[in-house]
This record gives structure tokens, C-alpha cells and sequence, in this order.
């Protein structure tokens, strides 16, 4: 039993020490042995596997004896290359022995370049490396490149689709409409109603409207206003436009029987976007007004206003607009001012029904006799929208 086990550890010792010959052997400035294979050299920097630590890099300036058990490539400071074996002679001298020419003297520091000869040049290998890294890098581009033009692509698709549709059937509007009323000491009734219609294209906006408002108190009218208008709008440019318009007012109370108003302007898209619109224009036209008397006014007049709608966001929508109407006779003291407030929001899903609070006034520099300069409505009306 005794010389089994002797003979075992006589086999171990001699395994470990023919591996301990053939490997590679690294000296370290601190005294150190590395042994192992070295895999390679290369910018300034030593790799070896080692049985306690598998692979280690250490800087070659730390190296101070360097030997191999096989022939390695070399490339020397020189950019020479030659194949051969290190080694450590008994003067400490580094040699190449198995070379071409033999067994020549070398100077570890002159090594630049140190791999196994079946394997690739480090600098090769990390050309590869940076190589595929670059490729891999301009197939992610180009797929998100892919993925961007796709969704642009479809994007514009349905854009063009959306337009087409618009072209196909480009008429939309709505009916709104409101009842008040009141019994007992007071015997009220109030309605109003509003229809508009639009039609608009790529390059041309038309709208139509029709408004009546009707009030009662006690048996005696208290409003009877009658509203009409036409605009059209065409594109010139990408910011300016051509306008014309006409509008036709009726009221009792302002002792009005007819007033009609037509223009002709230019105007510009200050903003244009899907959220948001606001535009201006001036230009000129003719105003005709007959009232209850039998009295009649007509005189050119110029027209100056702006207009402006911003969706708030998908349950709000506010709309504003001004239009300052002056006598060409006496800009200063006769004219006409009309403002509009309002907001909507959808009251169902598919946001067909809405609800819409409107402000309107009205200023008149000469009014009739016995007739208030300022005429304002306050609104609240259920909407039907259609498209």
C-alpha cells in the first residue's frame, strides 16, 4: 500500500514538473514567474493562460525575462517578422533560436508584436473585430432607416387617403339649435337655430350659414333676428389667400330691415397648423343698410379682421374672430365692429353631439333711432356635427 502510494506521488510530481518545463515562462520586475502559454503580445500588453488563473494580461514593460516552449511569429520594432522560439541562455541574454538564420540574440524591448503561428495577427483580429463591430453598426442604422421610411411612408399614405376622401366627399357642417322658456308670473320662450355648411378642398374653403333668433315675453316679441352669410377662401401661395364675402342681417330691434355687407380681400395664414389656425385679412367692400323708417345708407366701406380656431385639445375647441367694417367717408365715426366668442366640446363618443357657448357683439358707430350702439348674445346651444 506504502508503494503505490509513493509511485503516485512520484507520477504527480513528475507531471507537474515536465508541465511546469513546457510551458511558457514570464519574469516580473517584482520578482514574479508567470507560467503558462502566451497567447500574445500586442500593445504593450502580455496574455497568457495560467492553470491557477486562466487568462491574464499584464503591461510587457513589467517583463524582464520572457521564454517560450514552441515557435511563436514575432514582429519586431523594425516591422521585421521572423518565426521562432525565446529563450533565456545561461548570461540571461534573450535569443531566438529555430530561426531561418539560426540562433540570433534578441532584445525584448525591440518585440512589438508576439502571436502563436497558426493563430491571427492581434492587429488583424481587432481590424476584424472593429470591422464587424462597423457592420453590425450600419445594418441597425439601416433598419431603423427601414423602420423610419416605413412609418413616414404609411404616414404619408393615409395623409393622401385622408385627402382623397376630402375630395371625394368634401361637404360637412352642422345644425344647432336651443329652446328656453318660462311659466307663471312670467310667460317666456326663446329659440334659436344655426345651420352651417361647409366645403373645402386642398386649395379652397367655402362656408354657408343661416341664423334665427326668436324671443318672447308676455306675449311680446322680445328678439327677432334673422342671420345669413357666404365666405369663400382660395389659396394663392402656401401662406396667402383670396376672400370673398358677403353677409345679410335682420333685426326688428335695430329697427334694421336689411343689412348687407359684400368684400373682397387678401389674407394670410400667420399660423397653420393642425391644432391651431389664425389668420388676418383686410381689403375692401360695400355696405348696404335699410331700416324701418324708410331710410337707406350705402357707402364703401373697407373690411379688417383675423380669425382664429385652436383645439385645446381632443374635448375642447375655442374659436375666435373680429371684423372691423369702416365707412371710406368716415372711417372714424362710421363704422361697424363684430366680434365672435365660443367653445365646443363632443358630448358623445363619436363626438357627433356637441355642446357649443357662443358670445356675440356688436357695434354700431350710427346706429338707428332709438337703437342701442351695442348688440350682444350670449348662446348656449346643442350641436349636431356631420362630415
Amino acid at each position: 500500500m506504502l508503494q503505490r502510494r509513493l509511485s503516485t506521488a512520484i507520477s504527480t510530481i513528475l507531471l507537474f514538473t515536465s508541465t511546469s518545463l513546457a510551458a511558457d515562462q514570464i519574469l516580473l520586475d517584482d520578482g514574479s514567474i508567470l507560467k503558462g502559454s502566451i497567447k500574445q503580445i500586442s500593445e504593450g500588453k502580455v496574455v497568457m493562460d495560467t492553470a491557477f488563473a486562466d487568462e491574464v494580461t499584464v503591461d510587457f514593460n513589467r517583463v524582464t525575462q520572457i521564454s517560450t516552449d514552441q515557435k511563436h511569429l514575432i514582429e519586431l520594432d523594425s516591422s521585421d517578422r521572423v518565426l521562432g522560439q525565446l529563450t533565456v541562455n545561461d548570461q540571461g541574454q534573450h535569443q531566438l533560436t529555430g530561426t531561418a538564420f539560426g540562433t540570433v540574440d534578441i532584445d525584448p524591448k525591440r518585440i512589438n508584436t508576439l502571436w502563436e503561428k497558426d493563430a491571427v495577427q492581434p492587429q488583424n483580429a481587432q481590424l476584424e473585430q472593429q470591422y464587424q463591430q462597423e457592420i453590425e453598426q450600419i445594418k441597425t442604422a439601416q433598419a431603423q432607416e427601414k423602420a423610419e421610411l416605413e412609418e413616414t411612408y404609411t404616414a404619408e399614405v393615409q395623409q393622401l387617403r385622408a385627402e382623397r376622401e376630402a375630395l371625394l366627399d368634401p361637404w360637412s357642417g352642422n345644425l344647432a339649435f336651443g329652446v328656453q322658456g318660462a311659466s307663471g308670473n312670467t310667460d317666456r320662450m326663446a329659440v334659436t337655430g344655426r345651420g352651417e355648411l361647409f366645403r373645402e378642398t386642398v386649395n379652397e374653403r367655402l362656408g354657408m350659414y343661416l341664423e334665427v333668433n326668436y324671443a318672447k315675453e308676455d306675449d311680446e316679441q322680445t328678439e327677432n333676428e334673422k342671420l345669413a352669410g357666404i365666405k369663400l377662401e382660395r389659396d394663392i401661395s402656401e401662406n396667402y389667400f383670396a376672400r370673398g364675402s358677403a353677409d345679410f342681417e335682420i333685426d326688428d330691434f335695430e329697427e334694421l330691415d336689411l343689412r348687407a355687407i359684400t368684400t373682397a380681400s387678401l389674407g394670410r395664414f400667420f399660423i397653420r397648423e393642425p391644432d391651431l389656425v389664425f389668420k388676418g385679412f383686410a381689403g375692401v367692400g360695400y355696405r348696404f343698410e335699410s331700416y324701418s323708417d324708410g331710410t337707406t345708407e350705402k357707402d364703401p366701406t373697407g373690411v379688417l379682421g383675423y380669425e382664429t380656431n385652436y383645439n385645446l385639445n381632443s374635448r375642447l375647441n375655442l374659436f375666435h374672430d373680429l371684423t372691423y367694417y369702416p365707412s371710406f367717408s368716415s372711417p372714424g365715426q362710421n363704422y361697424l365692429l363684430v366680434t365672435n366668442f365660443g367653445a365646443e366640446m363632443p358630448i358623445t363618443n363619436d363626438e357627433a353631439w356637441k355642446l357649443r357657448a357662443t358670445l356675440r357683439s356688436q357695434y354700431n358707430s350710427q346706429p338707428a333711432p332709438e337703437a342701442e350702439t351695442t348688440d350682444t348674445n350670449y348662446r348656449l346651444n346643442l350641436v349636431y356635427d356631420w362630415e
